[in-house]
């Protein structure tokens, strides 16, 4: 499985064995996901934020990147078409 993260520290803690203070609040989830990477059942990969593809689902983007997004998906506006 392969997981697309914009978040460096946090691929930083899957791949990091070393406890981290702050991180205390999902000490579990860490360790299932470092075990799970150990084990090549999950790649944490890197993707920068401006080719998040689910950010049109949960943010509120500049008209650019949305419009980028969008005919990434292939979205058209029905009500619009061109």
């Amino acid at each position: 499985m392969k997981i697309l993260c914009d978040n460096k520290a946090a691929i930083s803690m899957a791949k990091n064995p070393v406890h981290h203070v702050r991180t205390k609040h999902v000490e579990i989830d860490r360790h299932f996901i470092k075990e799970k990477t150990d084990q090549d059942i999950i790649v944490v990969t890197h993707v920068p934020s401006c080719n998040q593809t689910a950010d049109i689902l949960t943010k509120a983007l500049p008209r650019c990147s949305y419009e980028d997004i969008k005919t990434n998906l292939g979205m058209i506006d029905i009500y619009h078409p061109d």
